[in-house]
């Protein structure tokens, strides 16, 4: 009977493995707030930087992606306002048909998957906005932005952008198997772009609560056949009771049913770290918020986000995620008051906006003025001084 038994448990055990489903290691990763800090440099300073870049970032993207045999890379936005490249590409060379941002030269170069609008990406209209995306050769997502067409019942409002995409990937699994998987992108902006960029946007477009939108949009991916679904919120994390049109909406958002994972930024910090350790529903050792595996790497590629699912796929093809981790990866460390560097500047996206770089560093160096007599600002907070108005 023993005998008996342990041949029945064998078949049984065989005839579940024909049928058992296979694990998948996905990893997303995310730079945010870029700010047009491609390479690393201080325009400011006029000297090398070792603490920006997306150049030495795009080392890091490197070395996650050979890690592992599945991943997907998404920009989180404000990424072409913020530094005087961005100023100089907008208000001093412009972009003619045909020209490619600097911006999406290195971002092209890396093979991003998606990107998100930020709110500075309005700061120079929409013309120049428009301009300078049809240069992604990635699709870009912006959720609860709206053309503004006077009509005041918002269900009838016309998304700006499109407002999630869904990318079909081939994935490999732990036994070497491949597979078919539906990945949902969906972005989101702060709500104050309105307010913020009014001269810009005003009678043009008009925006929703970063929530609500959520919660509109994310069955109707599920519904379209997303397995995974991730979230991609210009917005910071913040326990203060929302409001509505919140600006700083992730912690929030975490709540809303469908999700698997969160890239965030806008706050210009890091996520996990211990500056989010006593938020309740935050567990900064696995990098999760309200369960949901999330990430937010710094500003002007300071850093790399980092998500890891953890997905089940049955015989049938049905998806699971079974777990998900967040973390990040910085491209210097501090030595009391000393950046130290972790990894060099990817050479290939220095060399690809080469060009731009030396004529901004031109245009930055020109002098705008002379002045005959010392000036200072050491009493610009009590008194109305000549510097402030240069």
């Amino acid at each position: 009977m023993k005998n008996y038994l342990r041949a029945g448990a064998g078949i049984f055990a065989l005839g579940l493995s024909t049928v058992s489903a296979s694990e998948v290691q996905l990893r997303i990763l995310e730079t945010t707030d870029i700010h047009v800090n491609v390479v690393d440099y201080d325009y400011y300073a006029d000297k090398p930087s070792v603490a920006v870049g997306l150049a030495r970032t795009a080392t890091l993207i490197k070395q996650a992606r050979s890690e592992v045999k599945n991943s997907i890379l998404i920009d989180n936005g404000d990424l072409i306002q913020g530094n005087p490249l961005g100023d100089y590409m907008a208000k001093e060379r412009g972009l003619k048909k045909g020209d490619v941002h600097p911006v999406f030269k290195a971002m092209n170069l890396l093979k991003y998957d998606v990107g998100n609008l930020g709110n500075h990406e309005f700061n120079y209209g929409l013309d120049f906005l428009n301009e300078s995306l049809n240069d992604a050769n990635f699709p870009y997502v912006s959720s609860n932005i709206y053309l503004d067409d006077g009509d005041t019942n918002s269900a009838n409002d016309a998304p700006m952008f499109d407002p999630y995409v869904i990318l079909d990937r081939t994935v490999v699994d732990d036994k070497g198997q491949k597979h078919s998987v539906k990945i949902g992108v969906i972005g989101f902006v702060p709500p104050q772009i309105t307010q913020w960029d009014e001269v810009n946007l005003k009678g043009k477009a008009i925006t929703h609560d970063i929530v609500e939108t959520a919660k509109r949009y994310i069955p109707e991916m599920r519904e379209q056949g997303a397995d995974v679904v991730i979230a991609v919120p210009h917005s910071g994390l913040s326990v203060e009771t929302a409001k509505g049109r919140d600006e700083n909406a992730t912690y929030y958002l975490s709540k809303v049913e469908g999700l698997d994972a969160i890239l965030f930024g806008h706050a210009h910090k890091v996520f996990p770290s211990d500056a989010y350790a006593d938020l309740d529903g935050v567990d900064v050792a696995k990098g999760t918020i309200n369960g949901v595996a999330a990430t937010m790497p710094g500003f002007w590629g300071s850093h790399l986000g980092l998500v890891d699912l953890k997905l089940d796929v049955d015989s049938n093809g049905k998806w699971t995620v079974l777990d998900g981790t967040g973390s990040t990866r910085g491209i210097y460390k501090r030595d009391g008051r000393k950046k130290i560097a972790l990894v060099d500047a990817d050479q290939k996206i220095v060399d690809a906006v080469k060009d731009e770089h030396a004529e901004t560093i031109s245009f930055m160096r020109k002098a705008v003025g002379q002045t005959g007599a010392p000036i200072n600002s050491f009493f610009a907070l009590v008194q109305d001084l000549s510097l402030i108005h240069i």
